[in-house]
C-alpha cells in the first residue's frame, strides 16, 4: 500500500515531503515550540478526530499562542487524508503539527510577535505494534507544576534522552513518577495498571497527559483513575500501555516484575475496547 507517493499538508498547500519547507527560524525549529497530535486513521476514516483537534487547540492555548479553528483543523486533516488513502490502506497514523512559526524581532529569544503559525500535516502507513512491550523505571521525576502540563508539545528532548537511555538496557519503554513519588506515565504512552483486582490509571494531579485513549477508557468504564505511589510497584498485577495508535499493549515486564501479557484484566479491556471502538469512528 506504501508504493503510493506521500504527500504532506503545509500551510494550506499539497506537497511532496521535499517540498514541505519550514523557515530556519520557525520556533518550532529553533526552540520546539508546538504542539501536536497524533492519530489512527481506520480504512480512511481519523479515528476519534473531535478530541484530538480540541486537544491540539487546549495544548496550543496552554503554551500561550492562538491556534487555527477546529474547521481549519479538520479541513487540513479531510485533504491529507485524501491525498494519501491509497497509500494508507487499511491503518495508518496522521501526524498534526502547529508551531509557534517565524517571530519577528531580532534579540537572541525573539518573542513571537506578530509570526504566522506553521500547520504540518503527515499521513503514513501503520506498521504492526509488537504484542507485548517492556518498560524500565527511570529516576528523572515529571514536573507536575510545569507550564506546560497537560499540553502535547514538541519539545521533546527530554522524553527522548529518556527513551534513548531506556533502549540501550533493552527496554520499550520508560516508567515516569511524578515530584511525589507517585506513578505517573510512559514516555509515550499512558499506563493501566491492575491492582486490587481493577484496572487503574493515574489521575491528572500526577501531571500525565490526559491521552485520548485514557479518556475513553475511563468513559467506558474499562478503567478507574487511581493514584499509585511508585514504591507500591510491587503490588501491581498487570500493565499496560494505552495511546491513540496503540489502543492497549500488555507490558510483559517493568524492572524485575514480570506480568502475563495480557492477564485476564487487560484481556478483558484490550476486547471490550475494541467493540467499543468499532461502534463509531469519532467517539
Amino acid at each position: 500500500m506504501s508504493a503510493a507517493p506521500a504527500i504532506v499538508w503545509i500551510n494550506g498547500r499539497l506537497v511532496p515531503p521535499e517540498d514541505a519547507t519550514v523557515s530556519v527560524y520557525d520556533r518550532g525549529f529553533t526552540s520546539g515550540d508546538g504542539v501536536f497530535e497524533t492519530l489512527k486513521v481506520v480504512d480512511g476514516k481519523p479515528f476519534a478526530l473531535t478530541r484530538h483537534v480540541k486537544r491540539l487547540i487546549e495544548s496550543a492555548h496552554i503554551i500561550g499562542f492562538p491556534p487555527p479553528t477546529e474547521r481549519v483543523l479538520r479541513d487540513a486533516v479531510a485533504e491529507t487524508v485524501a491525498a494519501n488513502t491509497e497509500r494508507l490502506g487499511a491503518l495508518g497514523r496522521l501526524r498534526i503539527t502547529l508551531t509557534a512559526g517565524r517571530p519577528g524581532g531580532a534579540s537572541a529569544v525573539p518573542s513571537r510577535g506578530e509570526s504566522h503559525l506553521t500547520l504540518v500535516l503527515t499521513a503514513d502507513p501503520q506498521a504492526p505494534h509488537p504484542p507485548e512491550l517492556t518498560i524500565r523505571s527511570v529516576p528523572w521525576p515529571h514536573n507536575v507544576r510545569g507550564p506546560r502540563v497537560g499540553a502535547k508539545t514538541t519539545s521533546y528532548a527530554d522524553t527522548l534522552a529518556v527513551l534513548e537511555r531506556v533502549r540501550q538496557k533493552g527496554a520499550d519503554e520508560a516508567l515516569i513518577s511524578d515530584t511525589q513519588g507517585r506513578i505517573c506515565e510512559a514516555t509515550t504512552a499512558n499506563i493501566v495498571l491492575g491492582v486490587g483486582g481493577r484496572l487503574v490509571t493515574p489521575t491528572l494531579k500526577t501531571g500525565c497527559l490526559g491521552g485520548v485513549t485514557r479518556s475513553l477508557l475511563i468513559e467506558w468504564g474499562l478503567v478507574e483513575e487511581q493514584d499509585v505511589a511508585f514504591a507500591e510497584l510491587g503490588t501491581v498485577t498487570e500493565m499496560l500501555l494505552s495511546s491513540s495508535t496503540r489502543n492497549l499493549i500488555p507490558v510483559a515486564r517493568c524492572d524485575d516484575h514480570i506480568y502475563a501479557s495480557p492477564g485476564p484484566l487487560g484481556a478483558q479491556a484490550i476486547e471490550a475496547f475494541k467493540q467499543r471502538a468499532a461502534e463509531g469512528i469519532d467517539p
